[in-house]
């Protein structure tokens, strides 16, 4: 082995002749696995088709399994992928102890596997709420890629947050279709799945042909002796002869029309689950025998060293304008409210196709806020937080989006829905301001005390959705 390697790898290989002859530039890409890892490995990449087939039968449509709960595929998916996930990074030796020592988020795991299972109960109790489907499926499958990432130690920043945007397309497409192929090298491939070099300790069990022969023969000998029993007993018993016709009778009627019904069925969805097995393999084993991220947050540092370019006063110009026309926009509206007597509008209808028109207008405002906040991170020397002018300004900026998200949520649950009441939409609307608010406050904290902001408001984001989606509207 080489001298610098380091403790993780300590950790995980078992030396072996081969391992030892190794040359001293070889280089592993993920794990080094020992032979009992190889064999988790080898496992789970059997029980993926399993997981797969599951969830192309029932976590896409309705499962028809119990009457009254269309979707309750979905939960049993949800139960069985967290269940074989925790075992398989167990097995592998990604514990949550192990978590905590590499100073990666330990809590995060349970958290998204407590939103898998609010989500897919929610939908097993109610289905789909109006509205919501497309949210519902598509927040569905970034609680388990999130879940995922999260259980395996392998988020871009050790825990969720700014690289959001990059755990997503990693935990989506980078490791599930770099690792596509994971699970024919887990099952079929001697020694190493990456290469030849490390050999597997146990020679692999070859089945004798003849045996095959013997035992198919056999089969087919005892059901030809069956058939003639029975046809003989049935002269002999009235009964039996009954429960013979019966037999067959049923038989047939299976054979001829449900058997195939059934096999033609099952066999077009076994075909669609093998790929998506694949995918699934791919993401959960391919996290855990990587053992890190694809991208880093580091390499996001280190490529995005060169943008740092822009100095503080460029801060002061765009924030400082920005800053200002909130400003006019706030003197203008308080103008507007003292002109009206304290009404923007004469009928209440019209004062709420107002309040709707304006909502998106003041969410936009505040998210090209947070967008400003994100650009200078790339492209500032330093910071906003980092030095007092700029953090002053900053703070400045958020506290007039703090104001407009409020004023979107006194428009939408004031106003809009006071009059028009509570629907699906209005109710997810309410969900996005709601959010909205607290990252806003989040954020302005974060300039002032050294709290992680971006991790608080995802998990805040995936917690209170969870919740609302459990409720029945």
């Amino acid at each position: 082995m080489e001298a610098n390697t380091n403790n993780q790898q300590i950790q995980y290989v078992q030396v072996t002749p081969q391992a030892a002859a190794a040359p001293a530039n070889a280089q592993k890409v993920g794990r080094i696995l020992s032979n009992a890892q190889k064999d988790v490995f080898k496992w789970a990449a059997v029980i993926s088709y399993i997981v797969g087939f599951i969830y192309v039968k029932y976590g896409i449509e309705n499962s028809g399994i119990v009457s009254g709960f269309p979707y309750l595929g979905r939960l049993i998916f949800a139960i069985v992928f967290v269940a074989c996930t925790e075992v398989f990074a167990y097995k592998i030796g990604v514990t949550y102890e192990s978590l905590k020592e590499k100073k990666k988020s330990f809590i995060e795991p349970a958290i998204y596997a407590m939103c898998i299972v609010l989500q897919s109960l929610a939908y097993t109790l109610w289905g789909t709420h109006e509205d919501w489907a497309f949210y519902q499926f598509v927040l569905w499958h970034f609680s388990f890629v999130y879940y995922v990432l999260a259980r395996t130690g392998t988020l871009a920043a050790g825990r969720s947050g700014l690289m959001f945007i990059i755990d997503s397309f990693q935990g989506f497409i980078t490791v599930p279709f770099a690792n596509l192929f994971l699970r024919i090298n887990a099952i079929f491939k001697k020694g190493e799945m990456d290469d030849e070099l490390y050999e597997s300790e146990h020679p692999a069990k070859k089945i004798n042909k003849a045996t095959v022969i013997t035992i198919i023969v056999s089969l087919a000998i005892a059901a030809i002796v069956c058939l003639y029993a029975v046809a003989e007993l049935t002269s002999a018993s009235e009964t039996f002869a009954v429960l013979g016709d019966k037999f067959f009778n049923y038989l047939d009627y299976f054979l001829k029309q449900k058997f195939w019904d059934y096999i033609w069925e099952n066999f077009v969805m076994l075909i669609v689950s093998i790929p998506v097995g694949a995918y699934l393999f791919g993401l959960v084993g391919g996290s855990l025998f990587r053992d890190k991220p694809y991208y880093r947050i580091k390499d996001f540092e280190e490529d995005t060293r060169s943008y740092h370019l822009l100095p503080s006063y460029s801060a002061y110009i765009v924030i400082g304008s920005v800053c200002f026309v909130y400003a006019l926009f706030l003197g203008a509206s308080i103008n507007d409210f003292i002109a009206h007597k304290g009404l923007f509008a004469e009928s209440a209808p019209e004062a709420c196709q107002r309040a709707l028109s304006s909502f998106w207008s003041l969410i936009r405002v505040v998210l090209m806020n947070f967008a400003v906040i994100a650009c200078s991170c790339i492209f500032s020397k330093k910071a906003l937080w980092e030095e007092k002018g700029t953090r002053i300004l900053a703070t400045v900026l958020f506290i007039f989006a703090l104001g407009f998200a409020i004023m979107a949520a006194f428009n939408l649950m004031g106003v809009y829905v006071g009059y028009y009441g509570w629907t699906p939409r209005r109710i997810l609307s309410s969900w996005v301001v709601m959010n909205v608010i607290a990252w806003c406050i989040l954020l302005i904290i974060r300039f002032y005390k050294k709290i992680p902001a971006a991790q608080i408001g995802i998990i805040l984001a995936a917690v209170s959705f969870s919740v609302i989606d459990m409720f029945k509207f």
